[in-house]
Formats: C-alpha cells, sequence, structure tokens
C-alpha cells in the first residue's frame, strides 16, 4: 500500500507520542487535517495491517516488577510462528520479537515479580520445545519513529 503524506503524519505521531491518551481531535490539529480523517485514516491503516497494535511503553521496574528478562530463544524454523504464538500466552511473557534467521529467531520479553516466577516462565518456554540459548535483565529501553514517516508533516504541539 502506498501511504500519502496524510497516512505517514499519523504514523509518524503515533510513534512519537507516549501519551496513550492521544484523541483524534489532537493528531488532526498537529497534521491539519479533519479529526473524521483521522478516524477513517486509523480504520483504514489497521484493516490493512499496518497499523498493529497501540501499546504504552512502561517502566516496569517503577510499576512494581523488578524483574524484566529478556530469553534469547531458537525455535525450528518450520514452527517459529506457531511457538511465537503459544509462548506470547505464558503468563509473565509481554512481548516477542520473531527473527528470520536459523538459531536465536525468538526474542521473549518477560515481566515477573519475583524470581520464581521467571523460572516458571523459563520452564514453560523449555516445554514449548523452545531452546532457551540465553537471557538477559533488560536494564531499560530506547526508542524512536521512524522519521521517513512524515516527521515533517507534524505540527508543534504547546506541550513540546
Amino acid at each position: 500500500m502506498d501511504l500519502d503524506d496524510t497516512d505517514k503524519a499519523i504514523l509518524y505521531l503515533l510513534q512519537k507520542e507516549t501519551r496513550t491518551s492521544l484523541t483524534h481531535d489532537e493528531i488532526a490539529d498537529r497534521i491539519d487535517v479533519s479529526s473524521s480523517t483521522v478516524s477513517n485514516r486509523l480504520q483504514r491503516l489497521k484493516e490493512r495491517g499496518i497499523l498493529v497494535d497501540y501499546q504504552p511503553k512502561i517502566d516496569y521496574e517503577a510499576a512494581g516488577a523488578p524483574h524484566h528478562v529478556l530469553f534469547v530463544c531458537t525455535a525450528p524454523i518450520s514452527q517459529r510462528t506457531e511457538l511465537a504464538n503459544e509462548a506470547i500466552e505464558i503468563p509473565g511473557v509481554v512481548d516477542i520479537r520473531e527473527l528470520l534467521v536459523g538459531t536465536q529467531n525468538l526474542h521473549v520479553e518477560v515481566v515477573c515479580l519475583d524470581t520464581t516466577s521467571v523460572e516458571t516462565v523459563a520452564e514453560a518456554l523449555d516445554e514449548l520445545g523452545l531452546t532457551i540459548d540465553h537471557s538477559e535483565i533488560l536494564r531499560r529501553e530506547y526508542a524512536r519513529p521512524f522519521d521517513h514517516f512524515g516527521s515533517e508533516l507534524v505540527g508543534d504541539s504547546s506541550d513540546e
């Protein structure tokens, strides 16, 4: 799908803003279109599979969940997607990244309140048939919007 400037500006702004309460009116004001245009474009982007999800960025430690772990796993390539879909249902698993490589092809992000829960998740991943290659404690993540989605098309907000 070819994205026009309005689509790109909406996608850029959704990535840039950390507030989950950004309204259609606020988006419309920032990119100089009507609120109904924003609503229609968001619906179309969702229907076409371009806009997949809205997720807040959470500091788990500040929220009282001190164990934020990344399990780097290997799944058989033919089962990678199926195993990812099963693993995301394990309590404590908050995100999975599926990579196009033969080994270390699933990165499973886990948030738990205690080490016993982390061990329980590790055992559940093993029972699914994933090989845990290693695990890392996550301290902080950094992200930025893909600037080719229209950073120059978005006006300043009053709180920037």
